[in-house]
């Protein structure tokens, strides 16, 4: 009886993580683009733009700043085949028109002298801007309970941050005036991770957790172009997109609407969806679903709407990336 309870408790706990997985959901996850005008107003008549090497106060710092001024450079020009809204000097060019380090050190100095690099270099607006990136490892120990010994022991496991702040300015070179200016920062914290089941089962088992973190390098990489990412949405036109996990629902409304939302059918998909609540007002899934329709179709003032009503009716963490998605979208 004993070694049937021991292998009983043993099958809860292989049992237990995957149930809190959700495993038996049915809802499907369906990718949206959609574009968006520039968040600032930056004048039409500033067309022909340059980015300078962003700077850093450690070698490290500067080696990112590379990296983030080599990034901004290629999403805008992306953009610009899609957009046609700026004319970007080549960064090879620009390097052989300008002495870099020296024209970074002005601009570090004194932003003033962005008006004479700018000239110097025949464009309307100059970029330029610093990184600063913070990585660090520590060992944390958790308390799990051993079945060999029937006892709880202590367990060490890996804790990793990562953060990463990108400083941008752009100024009119005709003018003189700044035309945007921000600090973007993000920041990846293991602590705060959902843990795969694999890893719930091992630390509920006593095994050393957090063994398989994402590398430091990739961690610094993905914040790096997050920062940079959310700049350009700022002085570009741009394309948002991103992966959205529909919820089942209540009712074989949603379902449907799930299929057509699947295959792209976003207002099909939103119809369904209204004659799911009809059916069943409280269900939040076919609110929810609604508003990532709406967000689908540029609707973004509706999908707010909707991912609000959606949160206060079940405060999850997707439902406020959602509404914030959409609020950051619309420059709101």
């Amino acid at each position: 009886m004993r070694r049937y309870g021991q292998y009983l408790i043993l099958s809860v706990l292989l049992v237990s993580p995957l149930a809190l997985t959700g495993c038996g959901d049915s809802g499907v996850e369906v990718q949206i683009r959609y574009d968006r005008p520039a968040m600032y107003e930056i004048p039409e008549g500033v067309k022909r733009l340059a980015v300078a090497e962003f700077g850093g106060r450690t070698p490290q710092d500067k080696r990112w700043g590379d990296y983030a001024a080599d990034r901004l450079a290629g999403m805008l020009d992306d953009y610009n085949k899609r957009f046609n809204r700026y004319e970007l000097v080549d960064r090879k060019r620009l390097r052989g028109i300008l002495d870099e380090r020296a024209a970074q050190q002005m601009l570090v100095s004194d932003p003033d002298s962005a008006q004479k690099v700018g000239k110097i270099a025949n464009v309307q607006a100059m970029i330029y801007g610093n990184v600063t990136v913070l990585a660090r490892d520590e060992q944390g120990f958790k308390q799990v309970y051993d079945f060999a010994s029937k006892q709880n022991k202590m367990v060490p496991y890996l804790k990793r941050y990562a953060q990463a702040a990108v400083n941008f300015t752009m100024d009119d070179i005709n003018t003189s005036k700044t035309l945007a200016t921000v600090t973007v920062s993000r920041e990846w914290d293991s602590e705060k991770q959902k843990k795969s089941t694999m890893e719930a089962m091992a630390e509920a088992m006593g095994g050393v957790t957090n063994k398989n973190l994402p590398p430091t390098e990739q961690l610094l990489t993905n914040l790096v172009d997050e920062c940079v990412a959310d700049i350009v949405a700022r002085i570009s036109p741009h394309q948002v997109a991103f992966r959205e996990k529909l919820g089942s629902g209540k009712s074989d409304a949603v379902k449907t609407g799930n299929k057509l939302a699947k295959a792209g059918e976003w207002t099909e998909a939103l119809e369904a969806y209204k004659q799911g609540l009809e059916l069943k007002p409280q269900d939040v899934d076919a609110v929810f679903n609604s508003g990532v329709m709406y967000e689908a179709m540029g609707k973004l003032k509706e999908a707010e709407a909707l991912y609000d009503r959606a949160f206060k009716m079940k405060a999850t963490d997707q439902y406020v990336l959602a509404r914030k998605r959409v609020r950051v979208a619309s420059g709101s």
